[in-house]
């Protein structure tokens, strides 16, 4: 029997603590690859994305709901528009419905299966991937001096937003990569998380 699809208060609290963790792990990654920046800035977000990804499948295995994808994306917007980043609220949500629809299509089950998971992941991963560049066709480079990025490192930024190649680039291995993350994690779970009773047999 596939149980109600409709989040409950717990469910609310979980998804807002595995977010906040997500993010947490993404900024950290993001911070030790930041050295690497000038020359492969489209595949950061990717490797990011890598890492995080065993925290996202815990989080929606065990929530297991329409919504929590949504849900998640609105809070890590909601925590780049508080740092200023204002556009990042609506693209993260359209990232979100991305994934969202990836997940659409069953009986309610699929929600608590990794594969489509995994895919639904990647998918908002490939966007998520490319958010910078969205940052600045939108905001242009006043948002990066603001944190006080080289000019030299800005131009780098501007040149691979505005290459449709680096562009395709930044887009597929965000989504290679962050579902390679989500396979590995996946044996992870089912090796010690599973094994522990945290997470039900998926």
């Amino acid at each position: 029997m596939i149980q109600s699809q409709k989040l409950k208060a717990r469910d609310y609290i979980t998804i807002g603590l595995y977010t906040l963790l997500i993010y947490l792990v993404n900024a950290i990654v993001g911070m030790a690859l930041s050295p690497a920046m000038f020359v492969a800035m489209p595949f950061l977000s990717g490797v990011c994305l890598f890492f995080s990804s065993i925290v996202y499948l815990l989080m929606a295995v065990k929530v297991g709901k329409k919504g929590a994808m949504l849900l998640m994306a609105a809070v890590t917007g909601l925590i780049y528009t508080l740092m200023g980043i204002v556009l990042m609220l609506p693209y993260f949500i359209l990232a979100g419905i991305v994934g969202e629809l990836v997940l659409w299509k069953g009986d309610g089950s699929q929600y608590r299966k990794i594969k489509r998971q995994s895919f639904a992941y990647a998918a908002y991963g490939s966007l998520f991937g490319v958010g910078n560049f969205m940052a600045i066709y939108v905001m242009g480079t006043g948002l990066f001096e603001k944190f006080n990025y080289s000019s030299e490192l800005i131009k780098r930024m501007i040149y691979f937003a505005y290459s449709p190649l680096w562009m395709a680039a930044g887009l597929l291995f965000s989504f290679v990569v962050t579902l390679l993350g989500c396979y590995i994690s996946s044996r992870m779970l089912k090796k010690h998380f599973v094994k522990a009773g945290y997470l039900a047999n998926y």
